[in-house]
């Protein structure tokens, strides 16, 4: 870590109390995704088809309320807003244990918990990403996003054994009792933040014209309208893989669960590292060269995966490689994305640019796991995977042939009016 960045981490301690919450309610989550459907299906008997259900329950809310919540975000103060949003997911995942002591927890109920979980999870999304540009500089953003996105990747390679540790120690749905307690964390921390936010007057308002204006506002700038294709593209090959991968890991390279969770935590480095050092690259280096990099080694990974073969070892390997290269450039590109995607856009209209972003990216994103279902099935797994990766590179393109690679240093919004 450079002097300057040790200075803006001593001057910023709002910016450290959100981190901290935030950290720890990332690592509960994790902890959460293990132990909610080993809850289905251990107490309540839950078939693939409901787990399944139950999963997309989880992702639906984004499709149809990132957009109107955006609005909401941008016409009050956020901070509020969060709080509310974890004080709701620290009661509703700790509904779990208790229906569950009292013998009451059925699957419609933890589908409607796990549904609200959603609705919540959206709004603190859209608020937190909105969020950060207020307790932050711009020179600073890389910095931030960075910090957020290696908890994220952290919480993501030590969660799932946390969270196993946790299931064994308190079995499956009183584990969750953690992550409520890692909600309240975040809570508190908010709560003592001290910087304001400056909430603008817009007029008569309006929420479809309001919505409508975030999403123009998205289509008409430059690098916001690609950054839109480029992650939504990348979303989609993503739950592709993600549709055929254990099954592939399974069948065809006979992987045990315990190698397959190996791969997983070992590639989770990747990004941890992508985001950890996203600030120092960024800092002495191109932005837009960098970004670009990134990029080329994210969306090249996965080509590593179809190719593996042979014996368990080299499979592991060419595997565990591939996820690697992804998750790390993934980071790293995500880091300066989301920091460029602050930088251009006026506060007034954050939260409905995030929001915007969030439906198209997700929207098209949970697509992918169907169509990456369906290919598979037809014409074989390891088809399936060179498809999606050859689908990488195809959504790498709109970033290399745009304007973001020419980019010395993340621009302003005056500057970007000129573009």
């Amino acid at each position: 870590m450079s002097d300057g960045q040790k200075r803006w981490w001593r001057r910023n301690p709002d910016f450290s109390r959100f981190w901290f919450g935030e950290t720890v309610s990332l690592f509960g989550t994790q902890v959460t995704n293990l132990a909610l459907p080993l809850t289905a299906v251990i107490i309540l008997q839950a078939s693939p088809e409901e787990l399944g259900v139950l999963r997309s329950l989880a992702f639906l809310p984004f499709l149809f309320l990132a957009l109107p919540f955006g609005v909401l975000a941008d016409r009050r103060a956020k901070r509020p807003l969060m709080i509310i949003s974890n004080l709701l997911r620290a009661g509703l995942v700790g509904l779990v244990p208790l229906l569950a002591a009292l013998d009451s927890l059925t699957m419609v109920g933890l589908a409607v918990i796990v549904a609200a979980i959603g609705v919540c999870t959206v709004l603190f999304e859209v608020c937190w990403l909105s969020y950060v540009p207020v307790i932050v500089g711009k020179d600073d953003l890389v910095a931030a996003n960075g910090r957020v996105s290696a908890s994220a990747s952290a919480a993501e390679f030590a969660g799932p054994g946390l969270g196993g540790l946790l299931v064994q120690v308190l079995t499956a749905p009183f584990a969750l009792a953690v992550n409520a307690g890692s909600y309240l964390a975040s809570v508190l921390s908010l709560w003592t933040i001290k910087a304001r936010e400056e909430i603008r007057p817009s007029g008569e308002r309006h929420l479809g014209r309001e919505i409508k204006e975030g999403i123009m506002f998205i289509v008409g700038q430059p690098y916001l309208r690609i950054l839109a294709v480029a992650g939504a593209s990348f979303n989609f090959c993503y739950m592709f893989v993600e549709a055929l991968f254990v099954v592939y890991a399974v069948r065809e390279l006979q992987f045990d669960p315990g190698l397959i969770g190996l791969v997983v935590a070992l590639s989770a480095i990747g990004g941890v590292l992508g985001a950890a050092y996203a600030a120092r690259i960024v800092s002495r280096h191109h932005f837009g060269k960098v970004y670009a990099t990134a990029v080329v080694v994210g969306y090249t990974g996965p080509l590593l995966i179809p190719l593996a073969t042979g014996p368990t070892v080299l499979a592991v390997i060419g595997v565990t490689t591939g996820f690697f290269l992804m998750r790390a450039g993934l980071a790293l590109s995500n880091v300066a994305g989301t920091s460029l995607r602050q930088a251009v856009t006026p506060p007034e209209l954050m939260g409905r640019m995030t929001a915007g972003m969030r439906t198209l990216m997700w929207g098209i994103g949970t697509t992918g796991a169907i169509v990456g279902g369906v290919v598979g099935g037809q014409l074989g797994l390891r088809t399936g995977l060179w498809i999606a990766a050859i689908g990488f590179l195809v959504a790498a393109l709109p970033i290399l042939l745009s304007r973001i690679p020419r980019l010395r240093e993340i621009p302003s919004m005056d500057a970007v009016r000129t573009v």
